[in-house]
């Protein structure tokens, strides 16, 4: 796989808003980049270079977009890593969890309730608390 410069640094750049970090690795990735090295420039470069740098949305709205999606596969070692990268984003705690209230009529109670499980994993990590919770 041959990724031009010019996308994984614009992928750079989005992983830098997203992780702080200017690698695609995480936690839930770099089993998989670890066997098939080159995957690690196909997300970096196309992934987060080409499609998450596109104009259309900002990096902010595709966070929830993809947390949305993250939840109806249940993919929750990912929902982590995307609950911590839409703080990093600009969403609130109170934001991130009404995403997965948002999937409730679409995905079901048992998905909604396993993403808010996994934002509260994210949000304890950090030391955050909804407004709901601080009474």
């Amino acid at each position: 796989m041959i990724v031009s410069e010019e996308s994984k640094e614009k992928g750079r750049r989005v992983r830098e808003v997203l992780s702080k970090s200017a690698s695609p690795r995480s936690a839930s990735n770099s089993a998989g980049f670890d066997l098939v090295p080159e995957l690690e420039d196909y997300a970096l470069g196309i992934n987060f270079g080409e499609i998450w740098s596109r104009e259309q949305l900002d990096i902010k709205t595709r966070c929830a977009v993809t947390i949305g999606m993250l939840t109806a596969l249940g993919v929750e070692p990912q929902i982590k890593s995307y609950v911590g990268y839409s703080l990093n984003a600009g969403w609130t705690p109170e934001e991130v969890a009404e995403m997965f209230v948002q999937c409730i009529s679409y995905l079901g109670l048992p998905r909604a309730l396993n993403g808010l499980r996994c934002a509260g994993e994210v949000f304890a990590e950090r030391g955050l608390t909804t407004k709901k919770e601080q009474g």
